[in-house]
C-alpha cells in the first residue's frame, strides 16, 4: 500500500517551497541558477539620535532596517553599519553579523577616523530627533561636506519644530531642503491650526492620535513628469523614488505633526568649507507633496487643522554636478515602527496593534512604502554602484528562459549573422522581463542608458527626468516611435555579451564581470547604428511612395 501524502491546507506545501525559494535567491542567486552574478554591494551608514534607536519599540527603525536586509532585488545588497551618536545601538532584531548588518558602533562621530571617512561608505541615512543646534562640529560637517561632494549619497530626516536639528540642520544641501525649526506661521508646529497633521480618521470615523498606527494610510501626490518624443508623449512617470512594480507609490505612513520639505530660496550659497552648496545651479525638487485636511484634531491640546499642502519629499540630483544625490523626508515617522506595525502596547486584536499588518489593504499599502525605501538605497547610491547594478541585469536577462526561448533560432549567435528582426525580438522578450524584474523607472533609466551611448544628443529628449525638457505644447508632434529602437538596442548588447561568454558554463570570475557592462554597450552601440540606417532607408522608401501617392491623388482630382 502507498503510503499516503498529506497534503498541507490551501497548499500550504506550494507556498513555503515558493517563500523558501525566495530567501536562497535573496542570500545567493546562484544556488538557484548557477549563471546568476551575484549582486552588487552597497556600504550604508544609518545613523541616529537622541530617543531614536534600531530596536524593536515605537520608536525603534527595526521594521525598516529588517526591508533593507531582506530586500529581493537580485542586483543590490546594502551591507549595512548602524550607528548612534550616543549609546543603544541594536537589540535582537538587528544584531551584527544578521543578514547584511556589518557592525554597529555607539558614540558616533563622523570626524572619527574609525567610525567614518570618504570611501567607508556609499550612502549615509540620517535620522535626527534631537533638536539642540550646533550639533555637529565643523571637522564632522566638513568630514560629511567632502563625503558628498566625492559622489556619496545622503538621507535626511526629522521630524516636526526643531526635531532633528541637532544632526542635520547644518549639513550642507541638508540645511536647505527642509524646516529644521518652527515658522513663524507654524507650519512645523505640533499643535497649531497650519500644523502638518496628515492623520487620516481611522475605522470609526473620528480623529486620534493613534490614527497614525492603524492600516489606513495617508495619500501623497506625486510629481509627474513626461518627455517630449516617441511613445512617451502620452506616458508620465513619478520620481524614480515613488515607481514600484504595482505603479506610483502615493501613500506613506500618516503622523498628526510632520516637518515640511521645500526647494532652497538661494541655489547660489557656499558652505562652510567653502564650496559651492549647490554645484552648477541644479535646484531639488519637492517630488512629492502631502495634504493636510480640515478638521483634523480634538480642538484643545491638538487644534482643528486648516487646509493645505506641504513639500513631503524633496531630492536633489547631484549626479548631474558630479557629486553625490541627496533625499530629505518630512518626518522619520514614516520610517519607524509605531507608524508601520503598530504599538507595541496595543493588544494584537486592535488594529493599531498591529499598522499595515491588520489587513490585506494594510499590506498592500506597506509593500508600496517598502518599495519606497529601497528606492532611495537605490536612487542616492553612488555612480559606481549604479553602473555595477546594470551588470547582473544584463546577465540575468541573457539567462532568463524567455530571452533564451527568443534567441533559439539563433543558436551561434554571433551579432554580425543576427537578423535586424531576430534583435527586435529578443530585445523585446528581454524588455518585457526587465519590466517584471524592476520598477518602471528602473526599466526606463536602463533603456535610457543605452541610448545614451550610441546617441548622446537624442537620449535627453526623451528623458524625462531632465529639467527643462518637459513637454512644450508648441513643439513638433512625436513622430517617432523608440521603442523598436530600445528593443534592438537591448537585444544586440545582449547577444554581444553571449557571444563574449558563449563557452563560460558558470558565473563569470570578478575579472570577466567587469567586461561585461562594456561589450554590451559595444553590442548596443552596433545595434543602434545598424536599425538607424534600417530606419533611415526604410523612411526613404515610405516617404517617396506617400509623396507619390499623394501627388497622384492630387493630379486626379485636378483632372
Amino acid at each position: 500500500m502507498l503510503e499516503k501524502i498529506s497534503i498541507l491546507p490551501q497548499n500550504e506545501h506550494i507556498h513555503k517551497q515558493l517563500r523558501d525559494r525566495g530567501v536562497i535567491f535573496r542570500d545567493d542567486p546562484s544556488k538557484i541558477n548557477q549563471l546568476y552574478l551575484r549582486p552588487c554591494q552597497v556600504k550604508v551608514l544609518l545613523v541616529t539620535d537622541g530617543a531614536l534607536d534600531f530596536g524593536m519599540g515605537d520608536f525603534g527603525l527595526s521594521t525598516f532596517v529588517s526591508i533593507l536586509q531582506n530586500d529581493g532585488r537580485s542586483y543590490v545588497r546594502f551591507n549595512i553599519t548602524l550607528a548612534h551618536r550616543s549609546g543603544f545601538v541594536s537589540d535582537a532584531a538587528v544584531q551584527v553579523g544578521a543578514a547584511n548588518i556589518a557592525r554597529s558602533i555607539k558614540a558616533f562621530r563622523f570626524d572619527n577616523a574609525g567610525h567614518f571617512s570618504e570611501s567607508m561608505y556609499d550612502q549615509v541615512w540620517l535620522f535626527g530627533f534631537d533638536s539642540t543646534p550646533n550639533g555637529m562640529s565643523k571637522a564632522e560637517l566638513t568630514a560629511l561636506s567632502n563625503f558628498m561632494n566625492k559622489g556619496g549619497g545622503l538621507f535626511a530626516t526629522g521630524d516636526h519644530g526643531s526635531l532633528g536639528q541637532s544632526l542635520c540642520g547644518d549639513v550642507t544641501r541638508v540645511r536647505s531642503m527642509r524646516l529644521w525649526a518652527d515658522t513663524p506661521a507654524g507650519e512645523v508646529s505640533m499643535g497649531g491650526v497650519k500644523r502638518n497633521d496628515t492623520n487620516r480618521r481611522g475605522d470609526d470615523g473620528n480623529w486620534q492620535f493613534d490614527d497614525q498606527s492603524d492600516d489606513t494610510p495617508q495619500t501623497i501626490q506625486p510629481k509627474l513628469y513626461t518627455s517630449q518624443l516617441g511613445v512617451f508623449w502620452k506616458e508620465t512617470y513619478p520620481h524614480p523614488l515613488l515607481c514600484s512594480p504595482t505603479g506610483r507609490i502615493t501613500v506613506l505612513p500618516d503622523h498628526p505633526h510632520e516637518g515640511e520639505c521645500r526647494v532652497p530660496a538661494n541655489l547660489n550659497l557656499t558652505y562652510l568649507d567653502g564650496t559651492p552648496e549647490f554645484p552648477g545651479g541644479i535646484s531639488p525638487e519637492v517630488i512629492a507633496t502631502s495634504t493636510v485636511a480640515a478638521g483634523n484634531g480634538d480642538g484643545s491640546i491638538k487644534q482643528f487643522t486648516q487646509a493645505h499642502s506641504f513639500g513631503a519629499i524633496c531630492a536633489y540630483d547631484g549626479h548631474r554636478a558630479n557629486v553625490g544625490r541627496v533625499v530629505t523626508d518630512a518626518t522619520w515617522h514614516h520610517f519607524v515602527n509605531v507608524n508601520l506595525v503598530g504599538e507595541v502596547l496595543e493588544p494584537q486584536a486592535n488594529e493599531k496593534g498591529m499598522g499595515f499588518l491588520f489587513s490585506v489593504s494594510g499590506q498592500q499599502h506597506l509593500e508600496k512604502i517598502k518599495h519606497y525605501y529601497i528606492n532611495i538605497a537605490v536612487w542616492i547610491s553612488r555612480p559606481s554602484n549604479i553602473s555595477c547594478f546594470n551588470g547582473p541585469i544584463i546577465w540575468n536577462l541573457l539567462y532568463h528562459h524567455r530571452v533564451i526561448e527568443a534567441a533559439s533560432d539563433n543558436p551561434n549567435l554571433r551579432l554580425d549573422q543576427v537578423s535586424l528582426v531576430s534583435l527586435y525580438l529578443i530585445g523585446s522578450h528581454a524588455r518585457d522581463v526587465l519590466g517584471r524584474i524592476t520598477t518602471p523607472c528602473r526599466k526606463l533609466r536602463f533603456l535610457l542608458d543605452i541610448i545614451r551611448i550610441p546617441l548622446p544628443e537624442f537620449a535627453p529628449i526623451i528623458d524625462p527626468w531632465i529639467p527643462n525638457l518637459q513637454q512644450d505644447p508648441d513643439s513638433p508632434l512625436p513622430w517617432f516611435d523608440v521603442n523598436p529602437l530600445f528593443s534592438v538596442a537591448l537585444g544586440a548588447g545582449l547577444v554581444a555579451v553571449r557571444e563574449k561568454f558563449k563557452d563560460i558554463d558558470k558565473v563569470p570570475d570578478e575579472k570577466m564581470q567587469k567586461l561585461i557592462l562594456p561589450e554590451f554597450e559595444e553590442g548596443s552601440k552596433r545595434g543602434v547604428d545598424v536599425a538607424v540606417k534600417s530606419f533611415q532607408n526604410n523612411l526613404g522608401k515610405h516617404m517617396r511612395s506617400f509623396f507619390e501617392s499623394s501627388n497622384k491623388a492630387k493630379t486626379n482630382g485636378e483632372d
